[in-house]
C-alpha cells in the first residue's frame, strides 16, 4: 500500500492561508523599505528651525510681499489660495476703533463691495505672522473668513504688482 499523502515526491498544494500570509509578509516588507527610504535609510537629520524675520528683511528682499513670520497655523502664501476666503479685496482704510477696521473697496474680487467693516485679529507673530498697522488712509490688500481679518501674509499694505496678482487669481 501506498500513502500518496506522505509521498516526498508528490508536492502538495498550497492552500489559500499560504498565499494570504506571504502576500502579507510581503507587504510588511514593503512597508518597511518604504519607510527606511522616507527617513534617509536611517540617517539623522535635524527638524527645520523656523525663524522671524525683522520687518526690514525678507519680504522686500526676497520678492514676496507676504514673506516672514511664522506660519504654524498658516496656508503658505499663493495667490492661488485666495478664492478660498470669504472677502478678498482692495481697499482703503476710513475708520479704525479698536479692532473694528472699516474699509472703502477700491476693487473687490470676492465678498465685498463699496464699504466692509471687519474685525482685526490679535496676532502672534510667530504663529501666523505680521499684520499691516491699519491707519485711516492707508491702502491695503485685505483677505477675511467671515468678519475676521486674515493675517498669515494674506492681508498686506497695497503693491500693485501684488494686486495684480490677487486679480488673476480671480480671473481678472
Amino acid at each position: 500500500m501506498t500513502d500518496k499523502q506522505h509521498d516526498p515526491t508528490v508536492r502538495q498544494p498550497r492552500g489559500p492561508l499560504v498565499w494570504v500570509g506571504s502576500l502579507a509578509l510581503f507587504g510588511v516588507f514593503a512597508l518597511a523599505i518604504g519607510i527606511a527610504l522616507a527617513n534617509g535609510l536611517g540617517a539623522q537629520t535635524p527638524p527645520p528651525i523656523a525663524a522671524v524675520p525683522t520687518p526690514s528683511e525678507a519680504p522686500v528682499a526676497s520678492g514676496n510681499p507676504a514673506a516672514g513670520g511664522g506660519a504654524a497655523s498658516c496656508l503658505v502664501y499663493e495667490p492661488a489660495n485666495l478664492p478660498t476666503f470669504d472677502s478678498v479685496f482692495d481697499g482703503t482704510v476710513t475708520a479704525v476703533d479698536g479692532d473694528q477696521v472699516t474699509f472703502t473697496v477700491n476693487e473687490g474680487w470676492k465678498g465685498a463691495d463699496s464699504t466692509i467693516t471687519l474685525t482685526a485679529p490679535p496676532v502672534d507673530i510667530a504663529i501666523s505672522g505680521p499684520l499691516p498697522a491699519f491707519k485711516v488712509g492707508g491702502r491695503y490688500l485685505v483677505s477675511a473668513y467671515g468678519s475676521t481679518i486674515s493675517a498669515c501674509g494674506y492681508t498686506l499694505d497695497y503693491d500693485a504688482d501684488t494686486a495684480a496678482a490677487w486679480a488673476a487669481a480671480f480671473g481678472r
